[in-house]
């Protein structure tokens, strides 16, 4: 055998091993502790091969050996199965909600369990560099918390209200606002020192892979998951796939500007409150909001309302199902999607409007709407979908450089 031949050789039998390691790696990954021939049977290895990967993987860190299976009760005699499984803790992730006013980090294991969360208040700031400070201030704070060293990090997503490039940059700005460049200073690079390995994506587009992942989307080939609160925002999955753009601008919603009866991206909870200050200044604000201390009359305030019948609420909601209306329409005409997911933090609290909403399609009875429900994750869906995303970018990247190949 000559040089090249021997070295193709050798690399050919490193590659089939880590093909074998990635194996068992995904077939343990979200379960119990398997034996060695439940790996068979979940994997078509050998014998000899699942014990050997196995022992590997066990020492690269990835596969913990457990209490024996007779310990566990499962045999009453004879020689015990070997078992391995997944260890959850293996590496940690980052996952990072960098809103408008609220910036929420959180730090979990590969089975998406959180070791701590936190967040800081930043409605007041829009500075550039405050924002960056501040978000890398909170995640040191998580880490502390946690009791957890950088080098345990191995992937950080971070979620922000913009549209965001496979660079992790956002166009300029459209609006007098400076809205996008003010939401994503720069942020992809904000760890570059650390050696992070860093996804910046839009916080709409998580919200679609939380409610894909573990959600009200999950088996729905086509949905958007709207984020409804301050401003809207979609993150569209069309035959199973969550579409992006070339500049990340998929499921931004400027077009609104230009749809009669809507004419601005601002959201549901937004609405309400002008809505609520509308009638306020012309002497029309009555019944249990007008008892309420202005910071209190908010969406979930108006829709705890309109469901006890309060005729104020009442009167919001038919406003607020008004302006629904359009978004679910052009969303779903467009798309041909099979349902509309209302998230952000009072979703789970929005069915009177959604159920005003509901009944406003319904007088066109020729035409299909997407199923139009509210997501269970409430405030969460963002953070979730980040910390989904950072699992799998630690899930598509392991064994890449481990000892496996070695």
């Amino acid at each position: 055998m000559n040089d090249v031949t021997e070295l193709q050789a050798i690399a050919g039998q490193a590659s089939q091993r880590t093909v074998n390691a990635r194996r068992l790696l995904d077939a343990a990954w979200t379960g119990g502790a398997l034996t060695a021939t439940e790996f068979m049977e979940k994997t078509g290895l050998t014998r000899a091969t699942v014990l050997s990967v196995c022992r590997e993987l066990v020492e690269a860190g990835w596969f913990q050996k457990v209490a024996d299976a007779r310990a566990a009760g499962r045999y009453a005699k004879g020689r015990p199965a070997l078992r391995h499984a997944f260890r959850p803790d293996a590496a940690l992730v980052v996952a990072c909600d960098a809103d408008e006013d609220l910036f929420t980090v959180a730090v979990a294991d590969l089975h998406g369990v959180e070791l701590t969360r936190v967040s800081r208040d930043v409605s007041a700031m829009r500075g550039a560099l405050d924002r960056r400070q501040t978000l890398e201030r909170l995640v040191d704070e998580a880490l502390e918390e946690a009791d957890v060293t950088s080098e345990r990090i191995a992937a950080v997503v971070i979620g922000v209200p913009a549209p965001v490039d496979p660079e992790g940059e956002s166009p300029p700005a459209d609006d007098a606002e400076d809205y996008w460049p003010a939401m994503n200073p720069g942020l992809a690079t904000l760890f570059e020192e650390r050696g992070w390995t860093v996804r910046l994506d839009n916080d709409a587009n998580l919200g679609a892979l939380c409610e894909a992942s573990d959600g009200v989307g999950v088996g729905v080939r086509s949905f958007a998951t709207l984020l409804s609160a301050e401003r809207f925002g979609a993150g569209i999955v069309v035959d199973g796939r969550l579409l992006r753009g070339t500049r990340g601008g998929v499921g931004e919603m400027r077009v609104l500007d230009m749809v009669m009866g809507v004419e601005a991206p601002h959201g549901l909870a937004r609405r309400a409150r002008w809505e609520l200050r509308r009638l306020a200044r012309e002497g029309e604000l009555t019944g249990e909001l007008a008892e309420l201390p202005e910071e209190e009359r908010g969406a979930e305030a108006v829709f705890s309302a309109a469901e006890r019948g309060d005729a104020t609420a009442l009167q919001v909601v038919d406003a607020l199902a008004g302006r629904l209306a359009p978004v679910v329409q052009l969303l779903s005409g467009l798309l041909d999607l099979d349902r509309i997911i209302i998230a952000g933090a009072f979703a789970s609290s929005a069915e009177p409007v959604l159920r005003r909403t509901r009944e406003i399609l319904s007088r066109n009875p020729t035409q299909r709407w997407a199923e139009l429900v509210p997501s269970q994750h409430g405030a969460d869906v963002v953070l979730r979908g980040a910390i989904s995303a950072a699992i799998a970018d630690v899930r598509d990247g392991a064994l890449l450089e481990s000892s496996v190949d070695g």
